[in-house]
């Protein structure tokens, strides 16, 4: 098997729920050792057993939620007591021993727990310190709990500007998280090249709030310059017909995204069965086609529900026109291009059940991704670990016996 890109570096995690641990699982993904740290008195990362969401029922007989596997692959525990002092002493010989620590614990417990980058750089100067939080490390709100809910979806503007003023619509399920896990796998890997020329290490700060702000750089940025919050968008008054959703006859949407429409105009015209739309005065700039907006929307609800969505993107790749298929959950965990591409994959747990996971979005050529492991058992991994540090047997039975380890 080829190595990962990451091969050799050693992450020490502090972990809970999804926006961490996803980062650590796509660096796992890409060769890197990480070691799960959890305080087994706590009973680990509360993920491990997750509840079924809105009644979906995992597959039979998984001894750890499908949904922990997801995010932990490819990972090694380490159960500690964490509030015990050889606890901390055992953290603090692992993180001697690692090239990255990685949390999304509270800023006040990590201060509390003398876990801040101040105090671990003294023990390992090299090391890259990856600290994820809801708000920032500055400011008022820099203790505030922030799951993405919150920090992500609320607080950014974007639940305000999709939503409608009646109707707030609370985001799908780790969405935030998962889109900002990406992001900080990329920082570190970046620190960690900065590393690798000036041998020096450094703190990597990321948040929720921040990310979601640069993701909705378009309305913040006008507000920010303007001063005006962009409306909300309203299919039956976009300013671009051809940028837009509409329903088929099959009673399915399709999305028209064309935003430069003079580069689309005379095509899409022919694809929809118009040609005389093509040089019709009303119609033969983008400008002219905008202020026509509230004649065009209607009338494309017409074309558009006189055939289904297989005839529009048949017709679509026809003509050289963007459209994409609206999809359901279901219809992308069976879409050809995606097992094609291979988003997916079946995999076994060691308890017999199978189950599919989906794979890390980066690909490499040279250095293929891999899931080598799929998440650990709460401790699973303490003596190997420890011993690879130096601990012998002896300390390791003394420990337990303390309860300081599992």
């Amino acid at each position: 098997m080829a190595k990962g890109a990451l091969e050799g570096v050693r992450i020490v995690e502090m972990g809970h729920f999804l926006l961490v641990p996803t980062a650590t699982a796509m660096l796992a993904d890409w060769g890197a050792d990480v070691i799960k740290v959890e305080n087994f008195k706590m009973g680990g990362d509360a993920v491990r057993f997750a509840t079924p969401i809105e009644g979906v029922m995992p597959p039979a007989n998984l001894s750890l939620s499908m949904w922990f596997h997801f995010f932990n692959r490819n990972k090694k525990s380490v159960g500690i007591d964490l509030k015990s002092q050889k606890g901390k002493e055992i953290l603090y010989k692992l993180i001697e021993n690692a090239d990255v620590f990685a949390t999304n614990f509270d800023a006040s417990a990590i201060e509390k727990q003398k876990l801040d980058y101040e105090t671990l750089k003294k023990i390992n100067p090299k090391l890259i310190y990856c600290q994820a939080n809801g708000y920032g490390m500055k400011g008022p709100d820099k203790y505030k709990p922030g799951f993405d809910y919150a920090a992500w979806w609320a607080r950014s503007g974007m639940m305000d500007r999709i939503s409608s003023e009646e109707d707030p619509r609370p985001q799908r399920a780790g969405l935030g998280d998962n889109q900002v896990a990406p992001c900080i796998a990329g920082a570190i890997a970046a620190a960690l090249y900065c590393r690798e020329k000036t041998g020096v290490g450094q703190k990597v700060d990321v948040n929720l709030y921040h990310f979601a702000v640069f993701g909705a750089a378009f309305d913040i940025g006008a507000a920010l310059n303007v001063g005006v919050n962009i409306p909300r968008t309203d299919r039956k008054k976009v300013t671009n017909a051809l940028w837009n959703v509409y329903k088929t006859k099959d009673n399915r949407w399709i999305m028209f995204v064309m935003p430069q429409t003079d580069l689309f105009w005379d095509r899409f015209c022919r694809a929809i069965g118009k040609p005389e739309w093509e040089k019709d005065p009303r119609f033969d700039t983008h400008m002219k086609r905008v202020g026509q907006n509230m004649f065009l929307i209607p009338e494309l609800d017409k074309i558009v529900a006189s055939k289904t969505a297989m005839e529009w993107e048949a017709i679509a790749q026809k003509h050289d026109i963007v459209l994409g298929r609206v999809q359901t959950p279901l219809e992308v965990a069976s879409d050809p291009q995606a097992w094609e591409n291979g988003f997916f994959q079946e995999v076994e747990e060691a308890s017999g059940a199978k189950f599919k996971i989906i794979n890390n979005p980066v690909n490499f050529s040279e250095t293929p991704n891999s899931i080598r492991s799929l998440a650990p058992q709460l401790g699973q991994h303490t003596e190997e670990v420890l011993m690879d540090i130096g601990y012998s047997w002896e300390e390791l039975a003394n420990m337990k016996e303390q309860k300081v380890i599992i």
